[in-house]
Order: C-alpha cells, then structure tokens, then sequence
C-alpha cells in the first residue's frame, strides 16, 4: 500500500517508519525541515511543506495514495485544514489523529475512516502490559 503521512513529529515520524519497514510506500510530508531530515533516508520519499496551504496538497500524487494519515500533534486547525483539503481532493481513506475530545468530536463529524488520540491507546496498552506484569508478579 502507499501512504501518505502528514506531520512527521515523535507520532508521525515512526508511524511513517513502521510502515516503510513493513513494506509499504510512504510520502512523509511536515513543515519542518529538520523533522523531514530526520526522517527522509528512512521513508519513500519526504517533503517540506506546509498543508494548511490547500494549493500545496494539490501538488501530491493524491491518486496514487491509498491512504492518508494526519499525524499532526500541535495543532488543530493545521490539522483540520488539511483534513478538509484531503477530502475535497477526493481522498477516500483518511487517518488522522486527534489532539483532545474537542478535536476527535470534529474529526468524526468530518465523516473520516479512522479517528484516534495516540497518547490514550498507549496509555490503554501500557496499563495492560502493567497488569500483565503484575499479575504474573503475584502468581510467584
């Protein structure tokens, strides 16, 4: 599959990562310069660019992606601007992340495939692998 990752911070530079190592073809695309050096030689392809900018997300290769996901973690109107630039450039799967209720509330009436707020799923499969532990702990 083909991704496309938008914000390559702590979130979105591994995504990215994870998917390039299981495979798949990734676009990473973030505003920072040093973010997309970081990341550049370990993914598909990355571009500086900054997708507030409706015109600039015009200049991707939206048809040849599978999959968009808005890894953006600092701000939610960057986030919703290029969730809405997405959808009315006729991308059909998008990911995105979101940064509180607020913002997954929105996320979820803009009619997308996936919302999720990476800190609470962490959060939920470190406190399982705590109770594993500690259940394993008192069995000794």
């Amino acid at each position: 599959m083909k991704y496309l990752v938008i914000g390559l911070g702590n979130f979105g530079g591994t995504l990215a990562e994870e998917l390039t190592n299981n495979g798949h073809d990734v676009i990473g695309i973030d505003y920072s310069e040093q973010r997309v050096d970081e990341v550049k030689d370990r993914i598909s392809v990355a571009y500086i660019m900054d997708v507030s900018e409706r015109m600039a997300m015009k200049s991707l290769p939206l048809d040849e992606i599978d999959c968009a996901i808005v890894a953006i973690g600092h701000s939610m109107d960057n986030s919703l601007r290029a969730v809405a630039a997405l959808k009315e450039l006729g991308m059909k799967k998008i990911y995105a992340r979101a940064l509180d209720s607020t913002h997954l509330s929105i996320l979820k009436a803009m009619d997308i495939q996936k919302v999720f707020i990476p800190e609470r799923y962490a959060a939920q499969l470190f406190a399982k692998e705590c109770f594993s532990e500690d259940k394993g702990a008192e069995s000794k």
